[in-house]
């Protein structure tokens, strides 16, 4: 055994001459799920942990099958509860819909490999970057010729699909029922969901039209739609022709006082006659008890293009592939924070719904949110809007029926814009993540009015990877519908298995740390955030996790956050077994206690105490040379 080599540095578990011998005893090795196949295996392949300049590294086996790719390894360290485990995937897998980029990487360089273009030659090292910002660099230098090879080849292939029906979910066989599903979320598939928060909100002179009926009229938009009283179908039959993606305006939410909250679309583009959203607009006016006009915000800006690409260079500063790199950029991050102008578009995405919010509110005006297609930034300003003046939205329950019904039901295209599906003409835009980072944002300058917690929101962003939910998989309900008909012998009926039944990936501990401790279920009060980018944060659980030299060792945020439930679930009395509604670890006392020592700042999805050197000088949190007044490791620490 050699485990420590002569200069200190924890390098592996074993001698490279002793990989011949290496074997994984059954619960070292990949699990698979029921339906998902192996499609290439590579034996003695290692992988090096972030920044680890291949100074540390792990051996073991690395399979590509139909869902995932995975690394199995008979070096673990000892096993921890420190962190999340995933029913569905280990430690070291990722589900393909997650894997975005794929690196051939060579000393210094690196080359872009690109799917449908499959490699001919020797591969030796590749550096895989996911979605959610978790990187991957794995060596075949020890493994057979073509290991690297077959390998990516097989990623390049299963990892982009070019149809919908080659996504994992269609071909999963495990039985799916649950019974329990309705008390997670309001889903508003269907009539009644809607009349029941029309009712909820009290707010009057709207009515349901079912126009879409068997989607006759959109296949884009839900059978159930809330129109003006005064419109009628034959209207809005005449009118949806006009706006691009047939997204007419559409009530989402409204208060007691009459003012509505609309979204809708652009008129076409060859379309320079307004008349027809004019009529609509006077509809929505006529629809207000003191026929007020409906304030009208522009949506238009940024767009999906411009997310895309500030995410883009927002990752690159997230995923450095070097010590040297980190140390480059660590050293002026803040200037090239700010040129992503990631923290700006969330600021934007604030500002907008702050001013809807006020409309609503304190002018008691109906609000209608436009831009293009009707269900990018839409989405994102309308979800933030009702979370911001209602409470009910801020509970777990709540905010889940709110995806459900702002993204979920009225057409998102998550395919699309997640990447499930490779093809030039989809703009592919992480326009839910944009608002999750509001959300969190909202949370930090609100702590207490949140029933969800961060890990939540870290959690759900992971979660719209997976490709067996169907939740985030389709562009529209109809789309869902037909999936769950089937056609024939070629694609059975899918089984529509809905994210929010978290049980199918995760323990009720984990479960747990969904809830915030803090919650207080009185704060009934409009949320008014200061939506400035000087007042908000970078959510480092989220973007800065699989960096192992930014962790603070037992300690950190998630420290107090234990303490908090620990005092909540000592206050209370709360009995064993109720961890999922209030919030509190299912433990006894003396293991939450030693839990609450042990964790790290990125609890819980810290996978890195395994990889830590104890060297001082290995060690980027100890190099005071980049301890810069831009130093992110500065704002870590604080």
């Amino acid at each position: 055994m050699n485990d420590i080599k002569e200069d200190g540095r924890f390098k592996s578990y074993i001698g490279e001459s002793d990989l011949e011998s290496i074997t994984l005893d059954d619960s070292q090795k990949t699990k698979f799920l029921e339906g998902e196949t192996i499609v290439c295996e590579a034996h003695k392949v290692i992988m090096y942990p972030p920044l680890s300049d291949r100074k540390r590294y792990l051996t073991g086996v690395l399979t590509v099958t139909t869902f995932k790719l995975s690394f199995a390894t008979a070096e673990e360290p000892e096993a921890s509860n420190c962190y999340q485990q995933n029913l569905l995937l280990g430690v070291h897998d990722v589900c393909l819909s997650s894997i975005d980029i794929i690196y051939q990487s060579g000393d210094r360089t690196k080359k872009r490999l690109h799917p449908g273009h499959p490699v001919s030659g020797k591969i030796k090292d590749i550096i895989i970057i996911c979605k959610n910002m978790k990187s991957l660099e794995f060596s075949f230098k020890l493994g057979d010729k073509d290991s690297g090879k077959n390998i990516v080849n097989a990623l390049l292939h299963h990892a982009y699909p070019k149809r919908h029906t080659l996504l994992f979910a269609y071909d999963y066989k495990e039985p799916y029922v649950s019974n329990s599903i309705s008390k997670e979320a309001r889903f508003f598939l269907n009539k009644a969901d809607w009349e029941k928060e029309l009712k909820r909100t009290k707010c009057h002179n709207w009515r349901i039209s079912q126009v879409n009926f068997n989607y006759q009229t959109s296949p884009l938009l839900i059978e159930t739609m809330i129109v003006p009283q005064s419109v009628t179908d034959s209207l809005i039959t005449e009118a949806i022709e006009k706006f691009r993606n047939r997204f007419f305006p559409i009530w989402v939410w409204g208060t007691a006082k009459g003012a509505a909250l609309v979204r809708m679309a652009d008129l076409l583009p060859a379309i320079s006659d307004r008349t027809e959203e004019n009529k609509l607009l006077e509809h929505i006016r006529k629809s207000h008890p003191d026929k007020k006009p409906p304030h009208i915000i522009d949506l238009s800006l940024p767009s999906p293009k411009d997310i895309s690409s500030s995410f883009n260079k927002f990752r690159e500063l997230c995923t450095p592939d070097s010590k040297r790199l980190f140390k480059s950029q660590d050293f002026k991050f803040y200037g090239l924070l700010d040129s992503t102008k990631w923290l700006s578009y969330v600021s934007t995405c604030l500002s907008k719904a702050v001013e809807a919010a006020d409309q609503l509110t304190n002018e008691e005006s109906s609000v209608v949110l436009q831009e293009g297609n009707g269900q990018d930034l839409n989405c994102v300003v309308s979800s933030l809007t009702q979370l911001m003046l209602d409470p009910f939205f801020r509970t777990k329950f709540g905010f889940q029926s709110l995806i459900q019904k702002d993204w979920v039901a009225l057409g998102h295209p998550f395919a699309n814009r997640l990447g499930h599906i490779l093809c030039k003409e989809i703009e592919q835009s992480p326009i839910f993540l944009l608002f999750l980072d509001c959300v969190w944002q909202l949370i930090q300058q609100y702590p207490t009015a949140f029933q969800i917690s961060e890990t939540y929101l870290t959690t759900l962003w992971d979660s719209a990877h997976i490709s067996i939910f169907e939740t985030f998989l389709f562009n529209c309900h109809h789309h869902r519908y037909m999936a769950a008909q089937g056609s024939g012998n070629a694609h059975p009926p899918l089984a529509l298995r809905s994210v929010w039944d978290w049980r199918e990936q995760f323990s009720e501990r984990d479960i747990s740390l969904f809830c915030n401790p803090l919650y207080d279920d009185t704060f009934l009060e409009p949320l008014k955030p200061n939506p400035g980018v000087s007042n908000l944060e970078i959510w480092s659980q989220c973007y800065f996790r699989w960096l192992p030299d930014l962790e603070i060792r037992n300690g950190g945020r998630p420290q107090v956050d234990l303490y908090c439930r620990y005092l909540v679930a000592e206050i209370l009395q709360t009995q064993q077994g109720n961890g999922d509604t209030n919030g509190k670890l299912i433990k006894n006392k003396e293991e939450y206690l030693d839990l609450i020592k042990k964790v790290n700042s990125l609890f819980p999805f810290s996978h890195n105490s395994g990889y830590i050197s104890t060297d001082p000088t290995d060690n980027v949190l100890l190099s005071g040379d980049t301890l810069d007044t831009q130093s992110i490791l500065n704002y870590n620490n604080e």
